[in-house]
């Protein structure tokens, strides 16, 4: 590894998410010129929002997590983006479908606040005492001996606990690592932070202003020689520049879905099969009214039949101010109810799901959406983390410089803030300030976060809940 060659002339951005739209805005300011190619025929990535009804839904990332202090909240206070408070947590209900019944406040404070707390405060002791090699799921099952749970409180403690795991990883928790669990750096502020106003298209659309976007431009090859680089369209078109920045999804690397002349270095490729990828989905009704306010209701958690699945999160928009939509979180384990059928079926399924939390048939919706990114070929899956066998540094590897002409970007190429979209954000900055030294010979402010951040693990009042 080494760093870039100059002279800095042109960059060729691939992936119009919010890394690369943060480098090419930030190259753009600095007076070096830039081209962001983009597969999909819109801009946006993973932080895709859409009109459901007039209801502005965010499909992918929601929240600016943690928002005290946040690179993104920042941007939004610099350009005027609104927020909203996102907290479900003072509004949170809960329904246990094989015991067939509503929890009560009690029991939703114990298994979403009390154990869950408890489970967090003592992670650092599990990891010590279970080894390298333990799983969340190993750490689970050891609180909850340790506990002295039974029955169906062991149970709905399971699956609280799993549904936890696998919203911060996007994977099961059998194959989440429990040493590297929650770790990271976090700013201040709850991690159900703020709700950009309109969606995060509020924030993508500014911070894509002035950019120079080629839709419908999907890059199967990156050419790396000594006189530039050569960035290779499906369609045989060719974007030449003098560097590269690389920001599609850790999933699309692992694919192999763009080759690299010469491949990425073997330390890079070793990083990229380790790392972990998975499934994270989400099922959106809108419906003519929120009728679930009637049954004094909002926000849901929903305590599965099934003892080996993770509870599931449906979160009410209209609580949020937006519409009258309800929006089921699917963690991995979950997912398989939106991608192994078809749309209408999902619906059909989380339809009765909401029957039996109401003891009636519910409104048909006015409009519905299934997601489906672990199918989409330019993402494979949702956001990274690391499985037994990986560590963070892998993540830092990643943004690190290659051939002296290609940088990779994205929530995947830093661990302080892997899975998050101002860390994607910030690892576009950063790469583009790699190349501004070289070009202008501008000092690097954002190589690392600075802020209010922690060192290590989240604090248990402020990890990440299920959410995105």
């Amino acid at each position: 590894m080494s760093g870039i060659i100059d002279p800095v002339e042109r960059v060729v951005v691939v992936g119009a998410g919010i890394a690369g739209l943060a480098a090419a805005s930030r190259l753009q300011r600095a007076g070096v010129s830039c081209v962001v190619l983009e597969a999909r025929d819109r801009i946006g990535g993973r932080l895709h929002t859409i009109d459901l009804a007039g209801t502005p839904v965010d499909l992918g990332g929601s929240w600016i997590h943690h928002p005290i202090g946040n690179p993104l909240s920042a941007f939004c206070d610099e350009r005027g983006i609104a927020r909203d408070p996102g907290d479900a947590t003072m509004s949170l209900s809960a329904y246990d479908r094989l015991e067939r019944r509503r929890l009560d406040h009690g029991e939703v404070e114990k298994y979403t606040q009390v154990e869950s707390d408890a489970f967090w405060n003592v992670v650092d002791a599990l990891s010590d005492r279970l080894g390298p090699d333990a799983t969340g799921l190993d750490a689970i099952e050891a609180f909850v001996a340790d506990r002295g749970l039974t029955g169906a409180i062991a149970r709905r403690v399971r699956q609280e606990l799993r549904a936890e795991v696998e919203a911060d990883a996007a994977d099961r928790a059998d194959n989440d690592s429990l040493r590297w669990m929650s770790f990271g750096e976090e700013f201040d502020g709850p991690v159900f932070g703020d709700l950009p106003r309109n969606g995060y298209r509020s924030v993508i659309d500014v911070l894509a202003t002035d950019a120079d976007v080629r839709l419908n431009t999907e890059v199967v090859s990156v050419d790396v020689a000594a006189d530039g680089i050569r960035a290779i369209g499906a369609d045989g078109s060719v974007e030449a520049g003098s560097h590269a920045i690389v920001t599609v999804p850790l999933g699309v690397l692992k694919r192999g879905s763009i080759r690299f002349d010469p491949p990425l270095p073997t330390l890079t490729q070793r990083a990229v099969d380790a790392l972990g990828f998975g499934r994270y989905e989400k099922i959106a009704l809108c419906f003519e009214s929120a009728f679930w306010r009637d049954d004094g209701l909002s926000h849901l958690v929903v305590f599965p039949p099934d003892e080996d699945e993770p509870a599931m999160w449906v979160f009410d928009l209209d609580g949020f101010g937006a519409g009258p939509v309800l929006c089921a979180h699917l963690f991995h384990t979950l997912t398989p109810y939106a991608l192994a059928r078809p749309p209408a079926q999902a619906v059909d399924w989380l339809m009765g799901v909401l029957a039996d939390v109401f003891g009636r048939a519910v409104p048909d919706p006015v409009a519905s959406v299934v997601t489906a990114w672990a199918d989409d070929p330019f993402t494979r899956g949702a956001y990274s983390h690391c499985p037994p066998g990986a560590e963070p540094s892998m993540l830092d590897l990643l943004g690190e410089p290659m051939h002296r002409r290609l940088l990779l970007a994205g929530e995947h190429t830093q661990s302080a803030r892997y899975g998050y979209a101002d860390g994607a954000y910030v690892s576009g900055l950063r790469a583009a300030e790699i190349c501004m030294r070289v070009a202008i010979g501008t000092e690097s402010t954002t190589l690392r976060q600075k802020s209010r951040m922690k060192e290590t693990r989240a604090d248990p009042s402020s990890r990440r809940r299920p959410g995105d």
